[in-house]
């Protein structure tokens, strides 16, 4: 009964890193659409409407898929007007809160077309990912300073 007890104990504990590792990688994948501009995607598959959004002092959210759509194509004319390339994740911190609930901050920079960053050079922000029906979205994300990550604990 002891070795059943420790097997599932061990399945359980594979299951929650398998579940941290897909939630990371969703959002490697959320940068890769979002470098490639794919908002139709991210707006339908990446984000799971509504999208709560914050940092420093506002918030606001997207409401629906064509809100996200509308606002990520203005954000795309703010970064052409930096000379904005691509955002490339340096690190990501995963918190797994529970079998649909997880935390993964990103530190990452938003490089030119000369691969220099943008200023400021590294970038943090703190996405919460929830699984429904087995795939992960982002439901809300918060940008914050660098020197101040979450920690699981």
């Amino acid at each position: 009964m002891r070795v059943l007890t420790l097997l599932l104990v061990a399945l359980a504990s594979v299951a929650v890193a398998d579940d941290a590792d897909d939630a990371g990688a969703r959002i490697h994948e959320y940068f890769e659409l979002f470098n490639a501009r794919d908002v139709e995607t991210i707006a339908n598959e990446i984000y799971s409407s509504p999208v709560h959004i914050g940092g420093g002092d506002s918030h606001s959210m997207y409401a629906d898929p064509e809100g996200a759509i509308e606002s990520l194509t203005s954000f795309y004319g703010q970064l052409d007007e930096q000379g904005w390339k691509a955002s490339v994740i340096d690190h990501l911190e995963i918190c797994q809160l529970s079998d649909t609930l997880a935390l993964v901050d990103a530190r990452f920079s938003r490089m030119t077309q000369d691969d220099e960053p943008i200023p400021p050079a590294v970038r943090t922000t703190l996405y919460v990912v929830q699984k429904v029906e087995g795939r992960w979205g982002i439901v809300a994300f918060y940008g914050h300073g660098a020197d101040k990550r979450p920690s699981c604990s």
